[in-house]
């Protein structure tokens, strides 16, 4: 009988998992960490991040628990100070600064998959307590299974495979849910709050003040994470890059 036929996955997964780093810096200061991935060198691990959050002490202190986490061995950061974006609407938020960090190979699930044979494809995301990972594997769908049900077992993890699609077809235009699960919780948060409370109909229910004093930040916060988001929505990566060079035309 022949094997099944191998092929190149594009897997999205939803993942939680105990003595997560990630999880610490996000429950103690509310910032949020993309990962890029991992390598392994024997039985340490090495891997850059991206710490992002609404101010450059915001960032500050989320890369100071970092440092102070049992998990990590090493945390040092790429560049003196956190950074702000560049583009308005990067799903890294308003400040950012990138890490490198080392850790025991047992310590992250990270390696758990690049030992595997997946490979991250794009960036993991922290959401809500959870993770976000878009990953490729070139393998047959029932060993994709497998594989994932071991790094469960393995790491006692909670694991949700959300997609899965052969990645050698092309990919479609991304749908606006698409498009809102890529926005930061900050993002997301104002954006679902001025739908939800009016500030789209016609005439206004309520005030971008009102909006902000509702999250607790002020005006000027409130409106950098509301038009980023929208800005995402609007104009999705992908439709850029079709446009050409960027330019409106006038």
């Amino acid at each position: 009988m022949a094997s099944p036929k191998r092929e190149l996955l594009s897997v999205e997964l939803e993942l939680w998992h105990p003595d997560c780093w990630t999880n610490e810096v996000m429950e103690e200061t509310d910032a949020g960490v993309l990962g890029h991935g991992s390598v392994l060198d024997g039985r340490r691990a090495y891997e850059r991040c991206t710490i992002y959050g609404d101010s450059p002490e915001h960032v500050a202190e989320a890369v100071g628990t970092a440092e102070e986490s049992t998990l990590i061995g090493d945390v040092q950061t790429v560049g003196s100070t956190p950074a702000e974006s560049v583009v308005p609407e990067s799903a890294i938020g308003t400040f950012a600064q990138d890490v490198f960090i080392e850790y025991e190979f047992t310590e992250g699930i990270g390696p758990a998959f690049a030992s595997r044979g997946f490979v991250l494809d794009g960036a993991s995301r922290m959401e809500d307590g959870r993770e976000i990972w878009p990953l490729l594997v070139q393998m047959n769908r029932s060993s994709l299974g497998r594989r994932i049900e071991e790094i469960r077992n393995e790491y006692d993890a909670n694991i949700t495979i959300r997609q899965v699609t052969s990645a050698d077809r092309e990919r479609s235009t991304p749908s606006f849910e698409d498009r809102l699960s890529e926005l930061t919780p900050r993002q997301r948060q104002a954006y679902e709050l001025a739908r939800r409370r009016g500030y789209y109909e016609w005439p206004r229910e309520t005030s971008v003040q009102d909006l902000a004093d509702d999250l607790g930040v002020s005006k000027t916060t409130f409106l950098e994470h509301l038009r980023s988001a929208e800005n995402h929505l609007l104009d999705p990566p992908q439709s850029r890059e079709r446009s050409g060079d960027g330019s409106d035309g006038t």
